[in-house]
């Protein structure tokens, strides 16, 4: 069983933490406006032997709405 949690932040800093995308969304729309990185974090590994990568970003813009940014990891 995989555990996985997806990491919100901003500069380096986290923010907080989802067990879902969607929660992760949520938590962006509770921000400022701004740009904010999303870090996907596993108990088991990825295929590169590392328990976490970055996710992608997501956008809050001004008017209220989240853009999603992700990585294309598994296109």
């Amino acid at each position: 069983m995989t555990i996985e949690l997806f990491r919100v932040g901003q500069r380096g800093e986290g923010i907080d933490d989802s067990g879902t995308i969607d929660g992760a969304r949520e938590i962006v729309r509770g921000l400022p406006p701004g740009r904010f990185d999303v870090d996907e974090i596993r108990a088991d590994p990825f295929p590169s032997g590392h328990a976490g990568r970055s996710w992608g970003r997501m956008i809050r813009h001004p008017d209220g709405r989240v853009e999603d940014e992700p990585w294309p990891w598994d296109q």
